[in-house]
């Protein structure tokens, strides 16, 4: 009677220091979540409010997506001829520890 040699299970190849990089990596990307909460927010809505052109422009919501991601509702007051309309916008900021850069996606919420 002859017996089969079982098939070679693949196992993935990576050493003990690929794991701990790694691990230590994704543990600081998670630590910054609370920074990105204190300090983040705070520094990106002064930066929307400042860079603002229109001085109707502010900042309604400012929430957390990820660390180092933020989201921002800001609202521009428009004066048409029908009247004022204000006009909610979505944007995306990233938050480096005091640089802040837009990310070029943006959404209007609603319009008239």
């Amino acid at each position: 009677m002859t017996t089969q040699p079982t098939p070679k299970r693949w196992r993935p190849r990576f050493s003990v220091r690929t794991v701990v990089i790694v691990v230590t990596l994704v543990c600081c990307y998670a630590a910054c979540w609370g920074p990105t909460k204190t300090r983040g927010i705070k520094d990106v809505t002064d930066v929307v409010e400042a860079a603002g052109d229109d001085p109707k422009r502010f900042v309604d919501d400012a929430t957390i997506v990820a660390p180092f991601l933020l989201r921002v509702d800001d609202i521009t007051t428009v004066f048409l001829l029908c009247g004022a309309g204000p006009y909610p916008t979505r944007r995306y900021y990233f938050w480096f520890f005091g640089y802040v850069g837009e990310l070029p996606y943006e959404r209007e919420l609603w319009s008239m």
